[in-house]
């Protein structure tokens, strides 16, 4: 099994289950078996295209996070900032708003590089 497959797959499972989506959900969306999609987040199949660009519009999920390790230009400089940012992107402005004057607050007290 290649690990492009792997990486891509385990991206969309984490999109999916951070979306409170299911595997059955997914694939009814998508008109595609929910074992299709399975193989897709094992990294055992890989998706066409047009498969992993309505998984994007689904899950609401750039498709630059899914091919994140093979797409020159990203928005995102980092796989972990990604993950960040889909982790909180769904939650309400108060808590965002939170979130930041508490990384600004960590921010502050690191030592300069």
């Amino acid at each position: 099994m290649n690990d492009y497959k792997r990486q891509i797959g385990a991206r969309v499972k984490n999109a999916r289950t951070m979306r409170g989506i299911t595997q059955e959900m997914l694939a009814e969306k998508l008109d595609v078996s929910v074992s299709c999609i399975s193989r897709i987040e094992t990294g055992s199949s890989i998706c066409s295209i047009k498969t992993l660009l309505a998984i994007s519009e689904i899950l609401e999920v750039g498709v630059e996070y899914l091919l994140y390790d093979f797409v020159t230009n990203h928005m995102i400089t980092d796989p972990l900032s990604s993950e960040i940012l889909l982790t909180i992107e769904p939650m309400p402005n108060n808590y965002k708003e939170h979130i930041l004057q508490v990384v600004q607050s960590l921010y502050q007290t690191l030592p300069p590089k």
